[in-house]
């Protein structure tokens, strides 16, 4: 039992290795091509190693704001506070990373993604969970890195007071998810 545990631990820690040196090796490329003068195979084999980095990291969720509008990748205006009347709609902008990409069926890549939400009180009670409240879907020739996702939240019928709101991200395209939260308040 001992040796098989040993070699599971042992594969788990060569395929982190193994990806790690894929990355450094295809960037180590892209530098090699660069000092070469020949800037685009350096940015193509740069490109590589993105794509094997994509691959190998988890789903992440990053530069969750609460925005006034938002209308493209890091097109947005940011909301001055997370105070809300009473019925005011919640607007997130969000930059998932990590994400898998399938097939339309029409030659494109497919990215797919959905939202689930907990509203939490104050106090660290659970009011309640919604699941798929949003969700993107995008077709494209390439696989898209800069991706905007979002959200509009109506948290009607919440009284005033302050509240933690736990997203939980899936993936459409492997078994991936990501965590992320956000504070906002109903004024009274």
């Amino acid at each position: 039992m001992k040796s098989i545990l040993a070699a599971l631990l042992a594969a788990a820690i060569s395929t982190s290795v193994a990806h790690a040196g894929d990355i450094a090796d295809r960037a180590a490329d892209a530098e090699k091509a660069l000092q070469a003068g020949d800037g685009a195979a350096a940015l193509e084999k740069f490109r590589d190693a993105e794509e094997a980095l994509w691959k190998a990291m988890p789903l992440a969720v990053m530069n969750v704001r609460q925005v006034d509008s938002a209308s493209g990748f890091g097109i947005y205006s940011e909301r001055a506070n997370h105070i809300y009347k009473a019925g005011e709609k919640v607007v997130l902008y969000m930059e998932p990373v990590g994400y898998g990409y399938g097939s339309d069926g029409l030659g494109n890549s497919q990215i797919g993604l959905f939202v689930d939400l907990t509203v939490l009180s104050e106090a660290g009670e659970k009011l309640g969970t919604f699941e798929k409240i949003g969700s993107v879907q995008v077709a494209s020739r390439s696989h898209n890195r800069e991706l905007f996702f979002k959200l509009d939240l109506s948290l009607d019928g919440l009284p005033a007071g302050k509240y933690r709101c736990d997203f939980l991200m899936h993936d459409q395209n492997s078994s991936k998810t990501a965590p992320f939260s956000t504070d906002i308040e109903i004024a009274g």
